[in-house]
């Protein structure tokens, strides 16, 4: 395709940009000179969000009991690698997410409301399925992520949403908290010395 791209949008004495749109070939041209420039590679994902809010009612359910352990309903796939570190238990981090029904029935997303929100994981008051998605993921991964009713909205559902026994399927974006830059540029000193790594 290259080889051919360069014959038809070969250079005459009026230029490339000239034969390129006398062979109506811009767009091409365009494109091949962005995958040379950048050697086709991605671009790494955000890891960090400057702002959240808190305030999301909507991912507020049953938190995972404390013997709970691994349940097999909850599946999920990693749709686009992070290149952050991993978070844990404790770790506050921001998200973005997209809750679905099985068929693909959009029922929130955090991305009509502007910023991430803010989560500390095994404290703050979200549903199971989500919590337990969260531990193990990436800074900048985003995680598609498939939760059964029992980790969900239960037998209760949460109404007008989510009936009763409803599995849901989460796409969700994870971001760590910025941090701020003091004067002379340096982050501050975490006292509990688990300092945000990158």
């Amino acid at each position: 395709m290259i080889v051919n791209l360069i014959q038809v949008c070969k250079r005459s004495r009026r230029g490339w940009v000239a034969t390129a749109r006398r062979n109506n070939c811009a767009p091409a041209v365009v494109a091949l000179s962005l995958a040379v420039g950048c050697g086709g590679a991605n671009f790494p994902r955000e890891t960090f969000a400057d702002n959240s809010r808190s305030d999301d009612p909507w991912l507020e359910g049953p938190r995972c009991a404390a013997d709970s352990h691994d349940d097999p309903g909850l599946r999920f796939e990693v749709v686009e690698a992070g290149s952050g570190r991993v978070v844990g238990d404790g770790d506050s981090v921001r998200i973005h997410y997209v809750a679905e029904r099985p068929n693909g029935t959009v029922l929130h997303d955090t991305h009509r409301g502007g910023q991430p929100i803010e989560i500390m994981i095994g404290s703050t008051k979200i549903i199971c399925g989500v919590e337990k998605a969260l531990v193990g993921m990436r800074a900048g991964e985003q995680r598609r992520v498939f939760v059964p009713a029992r980790l969900a909205f239960g037998e209760s559902g949460k109404l007008p949403d989510v009936d009763p026994q409803t599995d849901l399927v989460f796409l969700i974006d994870l971001y760590l908290p910025a941090e701020p830059v003091l004067p002379g540029g340096s982050p501050p000193l975490n006292p509990a010395g688990r300092g945000r790594g990158r």
